[in-house]
C-alpha cells in the first residue's frame, strides 16, 4: 500500500507541474505594451508554441519580427537580433501575471522595462 500511495502522489505532483508549465506558457500569448527605460514605447505581439516564442515588435522604427525566443517556467528570452542597423544582444524577461519585466542588452547596457498585457 505504501508504494501505491507514493506512486499516486508522484502522479498528482507531476500532473500539477505539467499543468502549471502549460498554463504559464499559454499566458504569454497576446499583445503587450510598455516602455524601455521610460523612453521607448513598444508594442509586442507574442505567440508561444511548444515552449518556443515568436512574434513582432512595433516601435518608432517600425515593425520587426521576433524569433528565437523561448519560455521556461516564467522566464522568457530571445536571442540576438538586428533591425534597421540596431543590434540587440539579448532580451530576457520574467512573466508575472499581466506584466513582463524585461531587460534588453543594447550596446553593452542593460536597458530595463515593463510590458503590460493589453486586454484579452
Amino acid at each position: 500500500r505504501g508504494a501505491m500511495k507514493r506512486g499516486i502522489f508522484a502522479i498528482i505532483v507531476l500532473s500539477l507541474f505539467i499543468t502549471t508549465v502549460c498554463f504559464a506558457t499559454s499566458l504569454i500569448n497576446g499583445k503587450w505594451t510598455g516602455k524601455i527605460e521610460d523612453n521607448f514605447d513598444i508594442v509586442v505581439n507574442i505567440m508561444e508554441e511548444n515552449g518556443k516564442l515568436s512574434g513582432t515588435i512595433i516601435s518608432d522604427l517600425g515593425e520587426a519580427p521576433l524569433t528565437g525566443g523561448k519560455i521556461v517556467g516564467s522566464d522568457i528570452s530571445f536571442d540576438e537580433m538586428s533591425y534597421k542597423g540596431i543590434a540587440v544582444s539579448y532580451v530576457k524577461g520574467k512573466l508575472m501575471g499581466d506584466k513582463i519585466n524585461i531587460i534588453v542588452g543594447f550596446q553593452g547596457q542593460n536597458m530595463k522595462g515593463t510590458l503590460s498585457r493589453v486586454n484579452r
